[in-house]
């Protein structure tokens, strides 16, 4: 993935993890040199957010021109490589109902036990002409459970925060991240967003 720095995972590791990690799997297992690369990547061209709009800049001036007729190589340099077969194959199962297998972002309902069926879980399910159907997974092993219950903890509570307003809220979803160092880091994050955004983030207005 052009957008992830592919650390080499530690083979013991992986024997103990038991199953085959996604490339996003580095940021939790290995931040610590993940941070370093992405610490050496800003210095030389720019944070991965200020290389995305950079992009995305480039493309919709692209986009602009309606005589346009091969596909912009600054799709390459955003991620997600292969996204558009797998839309279309999403796309076709819908609409002609074929039932097949995708893997995609849908309510839980069941499929992983301990989660709440509104959660949002990335899962493999049947798709048809109705929608997404999760697959039963059951079960999650202890191990892998741990950081699922974590991350879930953490994204629930920026919701509720985010939705409402609260500061208590967002605070816990900043102190239960597993990206964030310490209480303190996560703090004086979550006081910037909140300072920088203001104007964007009217249910906080009562902090002011």
């Amino acid at each position: 993935m052009n957008n992830i720095t592919e650390e080499p995972w530690d083979k013991a590791f992986l024997k103990a993890l038991g199953v085959v990690p996604c490339p996003y799997h580095r940021y939790f297992y290995l931040k610590e040199a993940m941070l370093a690369d992405e610490l050496k990547a800003a210095e030389s061209g720019g944070t991965r957010a200020e290389q995305v709009m950079k992009t995305e800049e480039e493309l919709f001036e692209l986009y602009a021109d309606p005589n346009l007729d091969h596909k912009p190589s600054q799709l390459e340099k955003r991620g997600g490589a292969f996204y558009s077969e797998v839309s279309l194959d999403l796309v076709d199962s819908i609409w002609n109902n074929k039932k097949a297998i995708n893997v995609v972002n849908t309510r839980n309902n069941g499929a992983i036990n301990g989660l709440p069926d509104d959660a949002v879980v990335e899962i493999n399910a049947m798709v048809d002409a109705d929608g997404a159907h999760a697959l039963s997974f059951g079960t999650m092993p202890t191990h892998l459970n741990g950081l699922l219950q974590q991350v879930k903890a953490y994204e629930t509570l920026a919701i509720d925060a985010a939705v409402y307003g609260d500061y208590d809220k967002a605070l816990m979803a900043m102190a239960l991240n597993p990206l964030v160092p310490d209480l303190a880091t996560g703090k004086k994050i979550l006081d910037d967003i909140i300072a920088e955004n203001r104007d964007y983030l009217p249910q906080f207005a009562n902090l002011a």
